[in-house]
């Protein structure tokens, strides 16, 4: 009976997947209205994200690109877009020595991404998988002074997942003992 209990809760316990650091990069409203097609708006997404560096002052910085469903129909056509949110993190900076983009925080740094040189053009930036952005809609409140408005938004979260073998641990610490 105890092994029943616990299997369930090992399974709850690792799909929480903890994120040793977590920070907020922006909030973008959901929807987007393109001046193209029927004009009516569109739901907003997170399209994906990259690193840019700055290799003369060694600084680094994250990209959250976004999109809109006919955004492949519309171009140039239907407006800007929603625009990316660029933001330098404090401790993400460009290690001009190993070519890479390291987080450093917490006492420990994480390598994000790696500029590779190409064989024909410039160099190019692989991300590690180390560090990911997680977008998630969220129920925004704001005071203007004299009423409260509510509203969605898409908030960005720039994470460096806990280790694998450190979450195991921080796992077992957190079932009941026998």
């Amino acid at each position: 009976m105890k092994f029943t209990l616990a299997f369930p809760m090992l399974l709850a316990l690792a799909a929480q997947s903890p994120a040793a650091t977590k920070i907020k990069i922006d909030s973008v409203p959901t929807e987007y209205q393109p001046t193209c097609g029927a004009e009516t708006p569109e739901p907003v997404s997170m399209a994906g994200f990259h690193f840019e560096v700055n290799r003369e002052t060694n600084r680094a910085r994250v990209v959250v690109d976004y999109t809109y469903p006919d955004a492949v129909y519309c171009g140039d056509g239907g407006g800007l877009g929603p625009q990316p949110s660029q933001v330098q993190l404090p401790g993400l900076t460009y290690n001009k020595e190993e070519h890479e983009v390291v987080y450093s925080g917490e006492g420990k740094s994480t390598v994000c991404a790696v500029v590779q040189r190409g064989r024909f053009f410039g160099a190019s930036m692989r991300n590690t998988g180390s560090c990911v952005v997680e977008a998630k809609v969220t129920e925004h409140a704001e005071d203007d002074g004299w009423g409260i408005h509510h509203f969605r938004a898409i908030d960005t979260y720039f994470e460096v997942p806990e280790p694998v073998g450190k979450q195991s641990a921080s796992l077992q610490n957190k079932l009941p003992q026998r």
